[in-house]
């Protein structure tokens, strides 16, 4: 992997802020012509410092009216067991993020449901019945007053 250079985190700030640019769009914004800011782009690509580009859509215009914090303690700790319980959250489109902590819990998970009532049938149907399941505790999110997925480059 090479080194990144100013130009380089230039390239990262900009498409952080708008990932649907276009790349001569991002090469006029950093100063460059479009071939080396596509070589550039195309680079740390490979080198997986760029691993996609997503848009954030508002999950309440959508009718997704609740976040919830899930923290799960497993049973067992052993390195299967924490690889079976990823691959089957990893299956459930409510949960957005899975996180393996240290600490009192193992796992963080990040869950949008539309209201407590789908919350409820996920909990039951689904979470308790992943694999390795010891304990669970839910936080509901009242308000976010800041979510981003920026780094501070």
């Amino acid at each position: 992997m090479q080194p990144l250079d100013d130009t380089d985190l230039k390239i990262l700030r900009v498409l952080q802020q708008d990932g649907s640019l276009t790349v001569s769009e991002v090469a006029e914004r950093v100063g460059l012509s479009q071939s080396p800011c596509s070589r550039r782009i195309n680079r740390m690509i490979e080198d997986r410092i760029i691993l996609g580009r997503s848009i954030i859509l508002d999950r309440r215009k959508l009718g997704f009216d609740a976040t919830i914090l899930v923290r799960i303690k497993l049973s067992g700790h052993g390195r299967q067991s924490i690889s079976v319980f990823q691959e089957a959250a990893l299956r459930i489109p409510e949960i957005q993020v899975v996180q393996l902590m240290l600490g009192e819990f193992d796992f963080n998970l990040r869950v949008v449901v539309r209201d407590m009532d789908h919350f409820q049938a996920l909990l039951r149907e689904k979470l308790v019945m992943l694999p390795g399941v010891h304990e669970i505790q839910s936080t509901v999110i009242l308000e976010e007053t800041k979510y981003t997925t920026h780094l501070p480059i």
